[in-house]
């Protein structure tokens, strides 16, 4: 299911997610910065609904700025990408059925091969079919050990008979090849590692025939200051959300994060020093304390691991999450922030004023990534273009 979109969201003054405009495309900008060889196809990565963002809202903007390639992870999202509008090319990461090879041609998609096996399968699907040949890319496994053809000293050939056996394939048309990179942030010996059993493969299969097609290897953390990794195209995901990929510091500096999550304050009061607050009392107040509820809780994708340890923001100010998350609401403690009142917004994360509280950080205190927390503020949460 999409996530929802409401033109108006003040109607409910409940929990709504903001996607700014000017911060995607300033992103696009800042990528783009990091590549600096002509004819580098900058190829963004949409799937989980663009990260939680609502590619809805996101895939416009992007093809308004030049986009011409967007990468899925299934063809469900493929598929709603087309019938939103969408007119870029599509890749698909994950596997696909081959009896829906009608649909990946209807919709004019390119499909990713990671077997021999489906090699035949699409190939006779295809020809059953009619019509132009299907596209595909073909997935080498350079060390992520996941999807694809095995690259190691051990399967290469195997893997380059594989792409040897699509070109006698008249029903399939190879357009691209790519890997995924394991660990581009933390072993760059190990990156290193990969980028060589891609080449060595490639270099392989073109010396017995193999067509030079399009070639992709680098995804967030490895396109600033990492040239050699880009070969045709590079494949931002987190930095264009403006979350957190390597290297840290400089280089990623002017991103801005896109999706700003806000709430209101729904009651404020007052209470005794030894009150015990929200399901199963595990934080009790040591002093009088002024508690606010918040209108937001792990049914809108706030994690209950941020129980006793969260936070949200009044105007810079931290409000912090006291006692239990519940799955609407939660508790916050404004003892010291005297002037919030029922009806107030505040932030979880994201940026608003000057201010910015990184979904990194928040992710950082129950041990989960920033990827994590867009994808899970979850449906019920409208999402709004800003700006």
């Amino acid at each position: 299911m999409r996530y929802s979109q409401v033109k108006d969201p003040w109607y409910t003054k409940k929990t709504w997610a903001e996607i700014s405009k000017s911060a995607l495309i300033n992103n696009l900008r800042v990528i783009r910065s990091h590549i600096p060889e002509p004819g580098v196809v900058l190829a963004p990565v949409v799937k989980a609904d663009a990260y939680g963002h609502c590619a809805d809202l996101v895939v416009p903007v992007l093809e308004e700025a030049g986009v011409r390639w967007l990468f899925v992870a299934t063809i469900d999202e493929a598929i709603a990408l087309r019938q939103g509008g969408a007119r870029s090319e599509i890749l698909i990461f994950g596997t696909t059925k081959s009896e829906h090879v009608p649909y990946l041609k209807r919709y004019r998609l390119t499909q990713s091969v990671v077997s021999a096996a489906e090699v035949s399968a699409f190939a006779r699907a295809s020809e059953k079919t009619g019509g132009p040949p299907l596209e595909v890319h073909v997935k080498l496994d350079t060390g992520m050990t996941r999807l694809g053809l095995l690259t190691d000293d051990r399967n290469r050939d195997g893997a380059v008979r594989t792409m040897l056996a699509l070109l006698d394939e008249r029903s399939l048309k190879v357009t691209g090849v790519y890997s995924h990179l394991a660990s581009p942030d933390t072993d760059p010996e190990y990156t290193a590692l990969q980028r060589e059993r891609f080449l060595l493969t490639l270099d392989a299969a073109q010396r017995q025939g193999f067509p030079r097609v399009t070639r992709h290897l680098a995804s967030s953390s490895a396109i600033a200051g990492q040239s050699s990794f880009h070969f045709d195209m590079v494949r931002p995901g987190i930095v264009l959300y403006g979350g957190k990929a390597a290297p840290e510091g400089e280089a990623w500096r002017k991103l801005r994060p896109v999706m700003t999550v806000k709430t209101v304050i729904e009651q404020v009061g007052q209470v005794a020093a030894g009150t015990r607050v929200s399901y199963g009392g595990t934080y009790v107040t040591d002093r009088e304390s002024f508690l606010a509820v918040v209108n937001m809780g792990y049914g809108d994708g706030l994690s209950r691991q941020l129980s006793n340890c969260g936070a949200f923001f009044s105007r810079g100010r931290m409000l912090p999450i006291r006692g239990r998350v519940c799955m609407d609401r939660c508790i916050v403690d404004v003892t010291d922030t005297p002037d919030v009142a029922v009806g107030d917004e505040v932030l979880l994360f994201g940026e608003e004023g000057g201010f910015r509280q990184n979904a990194s950080d928040l992710a950082a205190l129950y041990g989960t990534i920033d990827y994590e927390l867009f994808t899970n503020i979850n449906e019920r949460v409208p999402r709004i273009l800003v700006d």
